[in-house]
């Protein structure tokens, strides 16, 4: 039986990068969670997590866990960062001067998540980090996109189960294990009503997102998307139509209250819609959707005046 040692990188008071409320420690967790219980599946392998919970564990003590343990494989598991938010894609990290066999390894991994799509492949590259140069193990350190780039974000979210897949198989592969089956679940066919919101967005503003009734942050971009088009369209805004609800789109939104209608009603609908406030999305701001808009306020500390302006669409959007 090999052993895996599968170390979620940084945890507790060490929240590594951050973008807004998204901190590395917790993508880190949820995938190394996901890893393992894809290699517990079949059952072949143990499988050791230095952290399994947000808690702090020191950098030398995951590689004394990963020693103590008599691992075969460690895997760390991270998300990069830079200033400029256009710097994206994975890459994986082994020590200066590892053998072969680390690299073998690292390019197993890499491989199996470039099969899923990334944005860019950056390879695999050495570096002296702690938990790699302390580590007896074939000791890897994967990133996995930048948390500070819009597109990796959106396509760790919609591949996460794609990419837990292929770290997993990477890692078996790598020990000369069977991989299993596939265990990726299907795509279900989702929400109607979202799957009607997907289509009009595609159609009024070319998004080309998949119609398959999951709201998720593809589906939330193109949201934006339509919004700044919008904004542009009516009140010339000259808003750069990037799908980022940033501070020149808010300042661009308009006051809308009972009696309004058009599109940028519609997509203050929808948005409601996605955030679990089942209303009708017709574009006329009528008496539901005055409810349903004071509802959004109140469960969100605004004041419940039913007027869905700059903050409220803020919070609706970002």
């Amino acid at each position: 039986m090999k052993t895996i040692v599968l170390d979620p990188g940084h945890g507790g008071y060490d929240s590594g990068a951050v973008n807004g409320n998204r901190y590395e420690k917790n993508d880190n967790l949820r995938m190394g969670l996901a890893v393992r219980d894809r290699l517990m599946r079949l059952g072949q392998q143990r499988v050791i997590m230095t952290r399994s919970t947000d808690t702090y564990v020191d950098l030398l003590e995951r590689s004394r866990i990963a020693n103590n343990a008599n691992a075969d494989i460690f895997v760390s598991l991270h998300r990069n960062s830079f200033t400029n938010p256009a710097s994206h894609g994975w890459e994986n990290f082994v020590q200066i001067g590892s053998p072969a066999r680390s690299w073998q390894y690292a390019q197993n991994v890499l491989n199996e998540c470039v099969s899923v799509g990334v944005q860019s492949n950056r390879g695999v590259k050495q570096e002296n980090y702690s938990v790699l140069r302390f580590t007896a193990a074939p000791a890897q350190l994967l990133e996995m996109g930048f948390i500070t780039n819009t597109i990796d974000n959106i396509m760790f979210d919609e591949n996460f189960n794609g990419y837990a897949d292929a770290i997993a198989r990477g890692i078996l592969i790598s020990l000369g294990e069977p991989t299993g089956p596939p265990t990726t679940v299907p795509p279900s066919q989702g929400d109607p009503a979202v799957r009607a919101i997907q289509q009009t967005l595609n159609e009024r503003y070319g998004t080309r997102l998949t119609v398959d009734g999951v709201a998720g942050p593809l589906t939330r971009t193109a949201m934006v998307i339509g919004l700044q088009t919008e904004l542009n369209r009516q009140f010339n805004s000259g808003l750069v139509v990037d799908g980022i609800f940033g501070n020149r789109t808010r300042a661009a939104v308009p006051n809308l209250r009972v009696g309004a209608r058009g599109n940028v009603v519609w997509l203050m609908q929808a948005a409601l819609y996605l955030c679990g406030y089942n209303i009708g999305v017709d574009g006329v701001f009528g008496p539901n959707t005055d409810l349903a808009v004071r509802r959004f306020q109140l469960d969100n500390g605004l004041i419940a005046d039913g007027i869905a302006g700059p903050i409220t669409f803020e919070r609706l959007f970002r």
